[in-house]
């Protein structure tokens, strides 16, 4: 038992280590992955400071781990650029599900207007809705924008997951998905 205490002991105090002024400077130096994984005490907590949680978002929002918007667009109220950049996420996390949705149970999207970005999430709903894309082999979705093109497909796991993958020039820029 007293190894367990001290244990969880140990892991609060590494939680709590990363900073304000970390974030802040792990989001300059482009890691984004790192300040959104480890910035979960700062915005699942009691944090109000909404620099913070919209530094946190935007990490979160460029490395496609959306679900973790939710806890951090309750939070972003007190100004009219938080209040934008709490619609931001909450935009993405509506596109992710109705995306989600729609290679899953095919529903119609043709009738819905959100707000767009240039975030892929959003790049590919518009197009959707838009019913810009043509059907590939085996279910697949091709968009083409002026820039980029996107294969939209859904994987066969127990728990579906939607891939998006973004080509530049005919070579893959990056794999998205989500669940």
């Amino acid at each position: 038992m007293i190894k367990f205490i001290a244990l969880l002991l140990f892991l609060n105090s590494f939680m709590h280590a990363y900073s304000h002024a970390d974030v802040v400077n792990d989001y300059k130096a482009k890691k984004y992955k790192e300040v959104c994984t480890k910035s979960y005490v700062l915005f699942k907590g009691s944090e109000n400071n909404e620099d913070i949680l919209s530094l946190i978002g935007d990490a979160c929002a460029r490395v496609d781990y959306i679900n973790p918007l939710g806890h951090i667009i309750r939070k972003l109220v007190s100004t009219p650029i938080y209040r934008k950049n709490g619609s931001y996420f909450a935009t993405l996390i509506l596109q992710k599900k109705l995306i989600y949705q729609f290679m899953n149970d095919g529903i119609d999207l043709k009738n819905l207007r959100l707000p767009k970005s240039d975030h892929v999430l959003s790049v590919v709903f518009e197009n959707l809705a838009q019913s810009n894309y043509t059907t590939i082999e085996n279910k697949k979705l091709k968009i083409k924008t002026d820039t980029n093109e996107y294969i939209i497909w859904l994987s066969n796991d127990e728990q579906k997951v939607v891939h998006v993958d973004e080509y530049k020039k005919g070579e893959i820029v990056k794999r998205h998905w989500y669940l």
